[in-house]
């Protein structure tokens, strides 16, 4: 005869997660590395991408103080990133240099280091991999000229705070799967009209290397506020090869506009 399993004493250890009533307490303990990528904040839509090598991306947060390292990590956890804080610009380019992130969110004003200091220093590093890691710098938002001193510093994007969560997490998102060059490129598509047009004056004032091939690459945009941006740039820099990308996509454009008719 089948011998009837014991009652539960309750003494049993207690395990979490939607299944626990089938689970016995016997089971052996998985690292947290095996458990969901998604938390209770999770925004559909807005997770964090995928990255070769990693099982989630590896974000390093430099804050301003406790209270919004914490909320900031809980929803970045909560959307399938792997965040690594430290409240020290110092102890922040050591975490960078020995961990390599996915990304950098910089605070300005964290204790010890500068935040800007602590981006100009990392795009000055040796270490080429370290050198390119992507920065958003997340900030109270003091004007145009606080966010002009970050894209001079070497920030690749800007975030206000108080932020929207579903904003923040696409910044970070299209900063970690999709990172544009030369900075700060991708803050075109930052959703904040001052901050795009804060990095289009710093691109046309540096005007780096192959400015006008990356500015190109962005007329595909489905964005249209992009996209004239973008032509105006164009324009604006008015070298052989801007006015030919001008051109090509002028002749695109009709020739879709003219199939379709």
């Amino acid at each position: 005869m089948a011998r009837k399993p014991s009652r539960p004493t309750g003494s049993e250890p207690v395990l979490g997660g939607e299944h626990a009533a089938r689970l016995s307490g016997l089971e052996p303990a998985l690292s947290r590395a095996f458990g969901p990528p998604y938390g209770r904040f999770r925004v559909a839509g807005c997770e964090a991408p995928t990255v070769p090598g990693r099982r989630l991306p590896l974000v390093v947060l430099a804050d301003m103080d406790d209270s919004t390292g914490e909320l900031v990590a809980l929803l970045a956890a909560s959307n399938g990133y792997d965040v690594r804080r430290s409240g020290d610009g110092n102890h922040a380019l050591g975490m960078v240099r020995a961990l390599e992130p996915n990304l950098l969110v910089v605070g300005l004003r964290p204790p010890a280091l500068d935040g800007l200091d602590l981006v100009r220093r990392l795009r000055c590093h040796r270490d080429r991999l370290v050198q390119g890691i992507p920065v958003i710098v997340m900030d109270v938002h003091y004007g145009v000229q606080s966010i002009l001193s970050a894209f001079q510093s070497g920030a690749d994007d800007y975030l206000e705070m108080p932020y929207e969560v579903p904003v923040l997490l696409r910044a970070w998102r299209r900063a970690v799967a999709r990172l544009r060059r030369p900075a700060p490129l991708t803050a075109l598509l930052n959703e904040d009209d001052l901050v795009r047009r804060a990095a289009l004056a710093h691109l046309l004032a540096s005007r780096p290397d192959r400015l006008e091939e990356a500015l190109g690459e962005l007329l595909w945009q489905p964005i249209p506020e992009v996209r004239a941006a973008v032509r105006w740039a164009l324009q604006r820099i008015g070298t052989g090869q801007a006015l030919a990308i001008l051109e090509r996509e002028a002749q695109s454009s009709w020739g879709g506009d003219h199939a379709s008719g």
